[in-house]
């Protein structure tokens, strides 16, 4: 019964953000909008819908110490399919951009927008399931792919990997609005300042308003990146990193789950969320920082796709 749920609610999810993108398909056929644009919707992304969400989530929930030893689990299963990503992509001889992209869709999955509705029909009318949620994949994934990810896609973004353009690049980010959303989050959660007053409610609703754009400008941004790629160079890139995201990382995280002991239900929200599909935040992050926008959004919609078969299985496996 579990697993119907869990299946249909992946169903419907991925439904609502493939038909998003082809209202931005649309949307770009009748020249409402152009790949002119698309630098704007990266920035509405980086530097606005998700500085919002990072800030409104982080600072509104305390973290218990007990919490940072699965959220470490993830983190430790993603730089490990980075590096393998990594390697792949330097066996497949990809281009600077290209290997961005792909070593970026292959370590950083949807663990928020995806997972959490995940987590919360498979945990129906439990707090601690979805405050475990919260803290692994925040820790584990979120903090890393705009901090990890970020440097990753400024560094094969460019040109030239010379120490004065890295150098730039990473300075770019610690001033960037993510960056300081993730630090001032961090702060108010961690100074425990009572958010209950009549004013800090009005902003947060704002910013909830602002973060809950994010999915729509993530759904136009990849519409305005999809374009036609040659099925021969595509392919190997999709098996790679389905291996890559949907098979070796929830392997990963189940040998921690085996090796060390944690809570039965951390243990559950681990393993659904590092068996989410390719983050369509890491597409956006690949395009904005210069690697390939085209090849991520492919392959982040490649991923959903062959999630509906992998994460059934995981999750019968679990049980």
């Amino acid at each position: 019964m579990v697993i119907t749920s869990l299946f249909f609610n992946l169903l419907q999810s991925i439904i609502i953000i493939v038909a998003l993108i082809l209202v931005s398909l649309l949307l770009k056929m009748k020249s409402i909008i152009t790949e002119d644009h698309k630098p704007l919707f990266g920035r509405l992304i980086t530097d606005f819908a998700l500085p919002a969400l990072i800030f409104a989530t982080l600072s509104r929930h305390a973290f218990n110490l007990d919490n940072l030893l699965p959220a470490g689990m993830m983190l430790g299963s993603k730089l490990a399919c980075l590096m393998i990503a990594w390697l792949i992509g330097r066996s497949l001889h990809l281009e600077r951009p290209q290997l961005g992209a792909f070593i970026l869709v292959a370590g950083f999955g949807s663990s928020s927008t995806l997972g959490y509705s995940l987590i919360s029909q498979t945990f129906p009318n439990n707090p601690n399931a979805m405050t475990d949620a919260l803290i692994i994949s925040e820790l584990g994934a979120g903090i890393p792919i705009f901090t990890i990810g970020v440097a990753i896609a400024i560094f094969f973004g460019s040109h030239r990997s010379s120490r004065s353009q890295l150098r730039s690049g990473v300075m770019s980010f610690f001033t960037s609005p993510i960056f300081l959303s993730l630090v001032l989050g961090l702060a108010v959660s961690f100074l425990s300042i009572p958010l209950n007053n009549p004013i800090f409610v009005l902003i947060y609703r704002v910013l909830d308003t602002i973060g809950g754009s994010l999915v729509l400008f993530v759904a136009i941004a990849i519409g305005l990146m999809l374009k036609p790629i040659d099925s021969k160079t595509l392919f190997p890139l999709i098996l790679a990193v389905a291996i890559v995201k949907l098979v070796i990382e929830p392997a990963l995280a189940f040998v921690f789950v085996n090796i060390i002991t944690i809570p039965s239900i951390e243990s559950e929200v681990l393993l659904i969320e590092s068996a989410m599909p390719s983050g369509t935040v890491a597409a956006v992050i690949a395009y904005r920082y210069g690697c390939d926008g085209s090849i991520a959004s492919a392959l982040v919609i490649a991923t959903y796709v062959l999630s509906l078969f992998t994460l059934p299985i995981i999750t019968m496996l679990m049980m």
